[in-house]
């Protein structure tokens, strides 16, 4: 069966607008009745589909194995929250509990998977906020900020001046007067 980028274009589209749908048609949570009352891009919504279109993804030969290999990989191409989607504005935060309030107490709610920040990015956000603190902190108290420089300096580099001392007392003299002479 040949994918057309029609239908992965159409899968990444569904996936956005509703990402719990996928694992209830491929049977990996189970589908139970539908409430009465459904909150559009929730859970309750995928159950709600999935109850009466499952039996129709089943009919045709190939659906299922596509959306199974291609639905987790579409779903990382969905935007950051704070960015807008190909076709749908960012999920909303407070889906979660009003499908809690919707659905019963027995069913355990999807929760939207959350796309966690690469650590390139926020160790940049933390080096970046670092010496945000440390300018300011020098700009407003730079007697005190001088000491603590000297401190740190010296605290760090006391280990190599100890090597030196034992580099000075293992090698000849004469090496050591080339190796130091400027």
């Amino acid at each position: 069966a040949v994918v057309s980028t029609q239908s992965t274009g159409a899968l990444q589209r569904a996936v956005e607008f509703n990402p719990h749908v996928p694992q209830y048609l491929l049977e990996e949570k189970a589908i139970i009745l539908p409430p009465e009352h459904l909150l559009k891009r929730g859970d309750s919504e995928a159950i709600a589909y999935s109850f009466y279109h499952a039996a129709h993804w089943k009919e045709v030969p190939g659906s299922l194995k596509f959306l199974q290999c291609f639905w987790r990989d579409t779903f990382k191409l969905i935007p950051f929250p704070l960015e807008k989607g190909v076709m749908f504005h960012p999920y909303t935060a407070g889906t979660e509990d009003t499908d809690r309030e919707l659905l019963p107490d027995f069913h355990d709610v999807s929760v939207y998977p959350r796309k966690e920040l690469p650590f390139f990015l926020v160790f940049t956000a933390g080096l970046c906020l670092f010496t945000l603190s440390l300018a300011l902190m020098t700009h407003f108290y730079p007697v005190f900020m001088g000491e603590l420089a000297r401190i740190a300096l010296e605290y760090f580099a006391t280990p190599f001046s100890v090597i030196a001392e034992h580099l000075q007392a293992l090698l000849p003299q004469q090496i050591w007067n080339l190796l130091t002479r400027t």
